[in-house]
């Protein structure tokens, strides 16, 4: 029987062997060999229409999906068109005990669709097959002549459709025109494919709406004045969406996991889990076509996990050309608009609210502070509506709050607060952003992974700024990781807040001390036994933490990119009870000095060799 990794489908009465599914409960499974039933690969016909109507046949059963080695593809449901709503291919929405088996099966999509929905759904095993599509809502260019007055680029016209009208360029899909959004649009080098050195989104200024021109064969010049200059042969991934839809999205869902499946786009996040509970990826690859020439994969953040709870695990995944994160692991802070009563309170709405069920804990936070002052059970919660739209939830306790919670303050889910482990993994530059983004009271543990990130390579939040993602972390073990080169394009200082972090790791709260006695918001934060091979200083930047280590590290010089950052190794801002410990240092490593502020040097503790000064 093979491994399940984070929980095992056995325990629920299922298991898995290279023929069979043997469900030990009074339903059999129904198993459907897709060769054997006429649904032959290599086709190119839309294979979505019986794909549809066996999971709506099969709902309420067990049921094993085999597809053998080959292509099949996916074209939206004519229905989904007309609403101009992205078509589902495989919707598990309220099944149980479902595994969808490939062997190296290929899943080709065309225009607006998710590849999977798994809804309410339970027992849910992916395995042996990738995404893409034949024509992605990304398109790519390759720079051949810059000047100050234009950028002439190269673009397959084959791959990217597009046409030229008066002066404007559109993009070609299938079901969809589309100009150069104004999301990303990053640069990446010819030679190894990684973001350009020292830039962040749109670095070459107004290309999107820049007036184009059509020249020779798949030549096409657009005049503006950009605001860098990158080498001839540079390329351009240019984005035609954001946030369509996710590839894989895990909602209100049970024991979910996904097992050496590759993901070459998606036209939103590449997996998305929502208040869902255990969800395991294992040998997952998010990753640019190569075979295709691609330097891009899915449009935003390869994984994204929003107010879910149990285990997440990510072991052995790989990620490059993502428009965003590797992963980003949060919960969502609630901003109380009104109280409504000695029981009950008023919330704003928020697109990505998770809210509360019957007899979870909402943790009350003061704002100013971030500090929670409260913990009330929650017995109720429903969407006030007016006039078609949604104004707030109301939210109601099991006991009068005797002016606990006030306008303003924050509710936080405290039951929502998944334990992480993140292993083996491969967060590299060849995609936008950071690396691995958490922000949970569960235990966390980075371990054995590699990093070599555009921005901070692990960023711990905690937000009430600009997205309300919550989460202080309490429990946070980073260990036995190398880190090479990260942070090429980090820079908060000229980008603030949309840089990419502060340092290799950074450690930034919305709360910002401002006297030595200043409550923290995270805590008992360890980073140990890794290697830094590093180019430039900014290691460690960490903002508002009590119980911080930093110890049994190595660090070494690195020559590979010029240095540009505030020349300080680690910055501490208002954090308490802080260890600096058995360090090694390269001699001419550049990070070796620390600075501090709104907290007393007494709270720093070095032991064994003195590395930062």
């Amino acid at each position: 029987m093979k491994r399940l990794g984070i929980f095992c489908l056995m325990a629920a009465g299922l298991m898995f062997g290279p023929e069979k599914v043997v469900v030990a409960s009074e339903m059999a499974p129904v198993v459907i060999r897709v060769a054997d039933s006429g649904l032959m690969p290599n086709t190119r016909l839309n294979v979505e229409p019986m794909i549809r109507k066996w999971l709506r046949m099969h709902r309420d059963h067990p049921v094993h999906l085999v597809f053998p080695a080959g292509r099949y593809d996916f074209w939206p449901h004519h229905r989904d068109e007309a609403l101009f709503a992205p078509s589902v291919a495989f919707n598990l929405t309220g099944m149980k005990n479902v595994t969808v088996t490939g062997a190296g099966t290929a899943f080709v999509f065309h225009g607006r669709m998710m590849p999977f929905r798994i809804d309410h759904a339970t027992d849910i095993r992916l395995e042996g097959f990738s995404i893409d599509w034949d024509r992605p809502f990304v398109s790519q260019g390759q720079i051949v002549s810059i000047t100050d007055d234009y950028v002439d680029m190269s673009i397959d016209s084959r791959a990217y459709p597009y046409e030229i009208v008066g002066d404007s360029i559109f993009f070609l899909g299938e079901g969809w025109r589309s100009p150069i959004t104004k999301n990303y649009n990053n640069l990446y080098d010819k030679d190894r494919k990684e973001i350009v050195y020292q830039t962040r989104d749109n670095p070459l200024g107004d290309l999107p709406g820049a007036p184009a021109t059509k020249l020779d064969g798949d030549l096409v010049r657009f005049h503006f004045r950009p605001k860098v200059k990158p080498e001839v042969g540079t390329f351009v991934a240019l984005y035609h969406g954001a946030y369509i839809t996710d590839g894989i999205l895990v909602i209100n869902s049970e024991r979910v996991e996904i097992v050496d499946v590759t993901i070459y786009h998606t036209l939103s996040c590449g997996v998305s889990g929502y208040r869902s509970t255990d969800i395991s990826l294992k040998n997952v690859q998010i990753i640019a076509n190569e075979a295709k020439g691609r330097v891009f994969s899915v449009i935003a953040d390869a994984t994204h996990f929003n107010g879910c709870k149990g285990t997440i695990v990510m072991d052995g995944v790989t990620m490059t050309g993502a428009g965003d994160d590797f992963t980003n692991v949060h919960g969502m802070y609630a901003p109380v608009d009104s109280v409504t009563g000695d029981r009950s309170v008023m919330v704003k709405p928020n697109a990505r609210y998770i809210g509360f069920d019957e007899g979870e804990i909402a943790w009350v936070v003061d704002t100013l502070t971030m500090q929670p002052k409260d913990s009330i059970r929650v017995v109720g919660q429903a969407t006030v509506w007016h006039a078609g739209k949604v104004v707030g939830y109301r939210v109601t306790f099991d006991r009068p709050h005797r002016g606990a919670v006030s306008a303003g303050d924050l509710l936080e889910n405290a039951d929502r607060n998944p334990d992480v482990f993140v292993r083996n993994c491969r967060v590299l530059k060849r995609h936008r952003a950071r690396g691995i983004l958490v922000t949970t009271a569960g235990k966390v543990v980075i371990e054995h992974n590699y990093f070599n990130t555009a921005g901070a390579a692990i960023l711990i939040e905690g937000d009430t700024d600009l997205w309300y993602e919550s989460g202080g972390v309490r429990d946070v073990l980073i260990s036995n990781n190398v880190f090479e080169n990260c942070y090429t394009s980090g820079n908060n200082i000229i980008d603030s807040p949309w840089g990419w972090g502060e340092g290799v790791i950074t450690i930034t709260p919305s709360i910002r001390p401002d006297r030595p006695d200043f409550p923290t918001f995270h805590r008992n934060i360890r980073i140990m036994e890794n290697t830094f091979r590093h180019y430039d200083h900014a290691i460690l930047y960490a903002r508002s933490v009590s119980g911080l280590v930093f110890a049994k590290n190595r660090l070494l010089r690195t020559f590979d990119y010029e240095p540009f950052y505030r020349p300080v190794g680690i910055y501490l801002d208002g954090c308490k009870a802080v260890t600096l410990a058995d360090n090694e240092a390269d001699d001419d490593f550049l990070g070796k000095s620390i600075h501090f502020e709104h907290m007393p040097k007494r709270e720093i503790t070095q032991r064994g060799q003195r590395v930062f000064k």
